[in-house]
């Protein structure tokens, strides 16, 4: 650290009609003698730093925002010259600081808490090396390290007390506060080294390397022929660093790598000349006009250096947010999910509105206050305002925070589903419908994301705040929102739900798979939606065969007359009486059969629960023979039917006489389902538990272009009801 002269700012008390060169001023200010922020000023001289203005010996300067007033001048300037003192000041200083945050830059830069409310306020219009505290990150991957070169040359003083006093009318002319009455000649230049991390856990590893590297640029040596020696792994290390440069040196070409910086810090000696003729100001002494006139200062007070900070807090706070919100766009744009983008995008809008109209009240708040129109508690309710708005630190973290989980969850499955099935993703709207009517999609099926759109109170929380905001009125305080709604993808029964939808989707026999984002409150987290011919035909599928569906009734014109329908003639049970039905030529005589009423197209997938004693059943023929006693026409003894035999615990799969032993399902289910895919060549029947389908037995045959329907024998004392 440099002597205390070459802090940014310190306020020193120089009693009046008291002769004290700005020399022993120094001195005082390195004694840490500080007038507190808040107390009257009138009698203070300010040390401030130049951050690339003009401000020369004799400049008027309004401090109370920090501006400085050219055209005018208090004295002749044969006088000015005769009274200037100059002295050298030769020092050169070598900062190594981190720079993502407002604050680190401030900090390494050692801006005094009164210049860095003007520069939050937007008062200060900076260039120069000053120019590197208006540059900020775009993205959290960001990782930055600055090295600050500080060269001072010499001081210049003005020896107010042996000047004459300015003619009164002079000081009815301007607004202004001060009058520049010492200067520290010198430069600053700052080089922001910076490497994007691959992902966040990466960034500690890459601040590490560059802290290290930077750290090393005064050692490393320049050969022969201007080449540099560095060893390998430093090459490597640097190779993506790239370099900005913020000074108030003159470069003929700006550094963007490594090596070209290391080039640039070895010339900067001997950019500022021989004599160091092009230094510029870099602090300034601020001599008080009240102490010329014995009147009141306009300069009533300063604010406190606590508020200055919270100030600066909020604003570290609003940019975080804001690059945040920019990285959580480019993970949900790349993912496809609108509906987190538009959240998002609703979130930084808000956010942005709310910055700009935070800014415009500091701006008129900082001078008012200084000046006496206002007292600090004006800036205490704002920053109260801000808190309760919905922007503060903690609620905008939480809020993103959310949102990156997410869509970390989501990412998570579309990686999974992508990395082993190279499944595409297709957002509802005009991409979601082109691929669901291309004439080469029969069957689909699409994982999607159902709780997406949820409301969100906290977006309608910002979105009141900064109507509100923008009528003039600070809030005072928060809205309640009395719902504690938990998020989606928090609740324990959501990862049972979206791993189930997951197994379905993968084994749902089917090549045309997509994953989309359609809101669905019914069915939270993630459901598999079945569509056939481009319309929806089943929303959320249970298991993988669902998508076939088929709603089967009975016919009653097939039953035999001791099989009595019932429940909308969907299920059917062995009695001992004969129901009055008419006779039709359709109808079984001799064994307890019926069929569907409806024919089997194409694949076809059906349910029923089995009674206790069990029944036959399977596909026939519309050909199966009807009447007497013909063993061809009993369920599985023909060529024209197939069926799985179940008697209590037994089952056995019978076409055209031949038998075929099947192993019982473990989990005593008596509900079966049965898949038929003529196109296929195949008749499969499942053992179904719950969600679960246990294959049971599958036929191989060529299935002719005669209708097929669902067939069943109902064993005496049993049944059989469709699903």
């Amino acid at each position: 650290m440099g002597p205390a002269w070459a802090f940014s700012v310190s306020w020193i008390r120089c009693p009046q009609r008291v002769f004290l060169s700005l020399h022993f001023c120094l001195l005082l200010s390195s004694m840490a003698f500080k007038v507190s922020y808040g107390q009257a000023v009138r009698d203070s001289v300010l040390v401030t730093s130049a951050f690339s203005r003009p401000l020369d010996l004799g400049t008027l300067y309004d401090a109370r925002n920090d501006r400085l007033i050219p055209g005018i001048s208090l004295w002749k300037t044969e006088d000015f010259n005769s009274k200037t003192l100059v002295s050298p000041r030769p020092t050169t200083s070598f900062q190594v600081g981190a720079s993502k945050s407002l604050s680190e830059k401030t900090s390494l830069l050692d801006v005094s808490a009164s210049l860095k409310a003007s520069f939050l306020g937007g008062l200060l219009t900076v260039g120069g090396s000053a120019s590197y505290l208006k540059q900020r990150t775009s993205s959290s991957r960001q990782c930055s390290v600055t090295l600050k070169y500080h060269v001072t040359t010499e001081f210049k003083e003005l020896m107010i007390s042996e000047l004459g006093t300015p003619n009164p009318e002079v000081f009815d002319k301007t607004d202004a506060t001060h009058v520049v009455s010492g200067v520290l000649y010198g430069a600053d230049a700052l080089m922001e080294f910076q490497e994007t991390a691959s992902d966040n856990s990466r960034r500690e590893e890459i601040e590490g390397n560059l802290d290290l590297m930077i750290k090393k640029i005064p050692s490393f040596s320049i050969e022969g022929q201007g080449s540099l020696k560095m060893n390998d792994d430093d090459s490597r290390m640097v190779q993506n660093f790239r370099c900005k440069f913020y000074g108030d040196i003159q470069l003929k070409e700006l550094p963007s790598t490594f090596l070209e910086a290391i080039d640039v810090y070895k010339m900067l000696p001997s950019l500022l000349g021989d004599k160091g003729e092009k230094a510029v100001p870099v602090k300034v002494w601020l001599y008080p006009l009240s102490k010329l006139t014995n009147t009141e200062s306009k300069l009533k007070r300063l604010i406190s250096e606590t508020l200055v900070s919270a100030v600066e807090k909020v604003m570290d706070d609003l940019h975080l947010a804001e690059v945040r919100t920019n990285d959580l766009l480019k993970s949900s744009t790349e993912i496809k999910a609108e509906e987190i983008v538009h959240k998002l995008e609703e979130f930084q809008s808000r956010l942005r509105v709310f910055t700009t109209e935070f800014l415009r009240k500091l701006s008129d708040l900082i001078p008012a206050i200084r000046g006496g129109d206002l007292e600090e508690t004006a800036l205490r309710d704002l920053l109260k305002s801000q808190d309760a708005s919905g922007f503060s630190g903690k609620e905008m973290e939480q809020w993103l925070d959310g949102k990156e989980s997410e869509i970390n969850v989501v990412t998570k499955i579309i990686n999974k589903l992508r990395y082993y099935y190279h499944i595409k993703i297709k957002p509802q709207g005009p991409e979601l419908d082109s691929f669901l009517i291309d004439v080469d999609v029969k069957d689909a099926v699409v994982f999607s994301f159902t709780s997406l759109s949820n409301e969100e109170p906290y977006l309608k929380k910002i979105s009141k705040a900064v109507e509100y905001v923008k009528s003039g009125y600070n809030i005072s305080t928060p809205e309640q929102d009395r719902r504690e709604e938990v998020p989606w993808y928090k609740r324990p029964d959501i990862w049972e739900t979206l791993h189930h939808s997951i197994r379905i989707f993968i084994n749902v026999p089917v090549n045309n798979k997509v994953i989309s984002f359609i809101s669905d409150p019914e069915h939270p987290g993630a459901s598999v939606r079945g569509y056939r011919n481009a319309a929806l035909n089943n929303p959320h599928l249970t298991h993988r065969l669902q998508l076939w569906d088929c709603k089967l009734t009975l016919d009653p014109n097939t039953a035999h007359k001791r099989l009595l329908l019932s429940e909308g003639n969907r299920t059917v049970t062995s009695v001992q009486d004969e129901q009055p039905y008419p006779d039709h030529p359709d109808r079984f005589v001799h064994w307890h059969n019926v069929l569907s009423r409806e024919p089997l197209v194409g694949r076809c997938y059906w349910e029923f629960e089995l009674g206790r004693r069990g029944a036959r059943m399977g596909v026939a023929y519309q050909s199966i023979k009807r009447k007497g006693y013909i063993y061809s026409s009993l369920m599985g003894q023909g060529v024209d039917s197939w069926c799985l035999y179940n008697y209590l615990t037994h089952y056995n799969a019978y076409h055209n006489g031949h038998r075929r032993p099947v192993h019982s399902p473990t989990s005593g289910s008596k509900r079966v389902g049965v898949l038929l895919d003529r196109k296929a060549c195949t008749l499969s029947f499942y053992s179904v538990y719950s969600d679960t389908l246990t294959h049971l037995y599958t036929f191989y045959t060529r299935f002719t272009d005669e209708p097929l329907y669902a067939a069943f024998m109902v064993h005496a004392d049993s049944s059989v009801t469709m699903h």
